[in-house]
């Protein structure tokens, strides 16, 4: 640790000092990419996945259920940035990927799990946990 460092840390206490606005957003984005990126690794990294409309909604789905409006994220640029980094997408590549995503969308197939599903997949896992 460097002399700097050590004195910084005596004089301020960092913990109260927390991001606001565009950098508190920026470092929301970053931190739900390595959720994501996570997530996303336990399928192999294939050029096939990239066309592969079934994984592109499946990607979908799982950030419409991890942002919230409340968050302020564009979940299209999100996905985009996701997959950029995942597949090294060309700006070709991006804009079909951008009209897969707006498709899937305006066909109504990207949607949160309905709140009877997850009540009920929380009521299964307690009552697996009483046996």
């Amino acid at each position: 640790m460097s002399e700097s460092q050590t004195r910084l840390e005596q004089k301020v206490d960092l913990n109260l000092l927390k991001p606001k606005h565009s950098l508190k957003k920026s470092q929301l984005t970053n931190d739900l990419l390595v959720v994501l990126k996570a997530r996303v690794a336990e399928h192999p990294s294939t050029y096939q996945l990239k066309l592969c409309q079934e994984f592109l909604l499946y990607v979908c789905k799982i950030v419409e259920e991890l942002v919230k409006k409340s968050d302020g994220i564009n979940k299209k640029e999100l996905v985009k940035d996701l997959f950029k980094q995942l597949f090294n997408l060309q700006p070709a590549e991006l804009q079909v990927l951008d009209s897969a995503i707006e498709f899937l969308w305006s066909n109504g197939l990207i949607s949160k799990i309905p709140a009877v599903k997850k009540a009920k997949s929380w009521f299964a896992k307690k009552v697996a946990c009483l046996f």
